[in-house]
């Protein structure tokens, strides 16, 4: 045991040690809470049907439609075939009632817990059955990119330090050169993955991470009429609970294609609780209970 501390106490660069600590906790306390997510997204809209133009319409470039929606959902994590995920039950679309807050709170504490996968993927795309274009997810899951035998297949650089309104943080800048962890972007129900590159501030006194932003790449489809690469930049913001706990408060993504915007998701979060179900399902605030220490870094 001390041979194996030892060896993933040599996997972490200098001044990661707390982010790679609170990676591993939030991995333990993740499916253990759920709360609240509102999303307001702006899409573009699918080309209509082709409407002959005449005049000087027919020489101009036609603008691009947006359309708006807002998604209120109970939100948690939920493990499936040993892969980490963000689960959802969607409570009202556009302000139209599907589901009722307690209900659907409950339902999704018990997917959460369930054993059978085929209930939990069904909380895994929840939003996608709503009609979202262009849905993202995953990104609170980002932290977990980050724990201790992950640090390596990063290529780290110290940028210096910048304050985020009262926290003064250290940034680090990382660049993905090795493994297959990525978040998800559903196209056409397909799942698009690249390798990472972004920046990351650290709560420069604790270490403890507060923002984290990164950005893909994906190469077109080489049957596709346009070929330029989509681009996924995105931002998730943590603050530690009074206990402790570090959640998301924000995540923000945006999709794009050259200067064209495809898609653009704005995420909060709230009202996190913590559940147990050892004989019914019951839900505390994140705070009653203490989360798990940190373990102390090793020298």
């Amino acid at each position: 045991m001390i041979a194996v501390a030892l060896w993933m106490a040599a996997q972490i660069p200098p001044g990661l040690e707390r982010l790679a600590e609170e990676a591993e906790v939030f991995a333990q306390a993740a499916t253990k809470v759920v709360g609240e997510e509102t999303l307001r997204q702006k899409a573009l809209k699918p080309p209509p049907r082709f409407r002959p133009r005449i005049g000087q319409s027919a020489l101009e470039e036609p603008k691009p439609e947006y359309r708006e929606r807002e998604i209120q959902s109970e939100f948690g994590y939920a493990s499936v075939g040993g892969q980490w995920h963000e689960a959802r039950q969607v409570e009202s679309v556009d302000g139209r009632t599907v589901a009722q807050r307690g209900k659907a709170r409950t339902k999704l504490a018990m997917g959460i817990r369930s054993d059978d996968d085929l209930v939990k993927r069904r909380l895994l795309e929840d939003l996608e059955r709503h009609g979202l274009e262009g849905s993202a997810t995953d990104f609170t899951l980002t932290l977990l990119l980050f724990r201790a035998s992950h640090l390596q297949k990063y290529r780290w650089k110290r940028l210096g330090e910048e304050r985020l309104g009262v926290d003064a943080t250290t940034v680090f800048e990382f660049d993905q050169i090795a493994g297959d962890e990525a978040f998800t972007i559903f196209d056409k129900r397909e799942a698009l993955r690249s390798a990472l590159k972004g920046r990351i501030w650290l709560r420069k006194k604790d270490g403890v991470p507060i923002k984290i932003e990164f950005a893909a790449l994906t190469p077109a489809d080489e049957k596709a009429e346009d070929r330029t690469p989509l681009l996924d930049m995105a931002r998730v913001e943590y603050m530690p609970s009074p206990s402790g706990t570090l959640l998301p408060v924000a995540a923000l993504h945006r999709r794009s294609r050259g200067r064209l915007l495809i898609a653009e998701n704005n995420f909060s979060y709230g009202n996190f609780k913590r559940f147990s179900t050892d004989s019914e399902i019951k839900f505390t605030p994140v705070d009653e209970e203490p989360a798990p220490a940190a373990a102390p870094a090793k020298p």
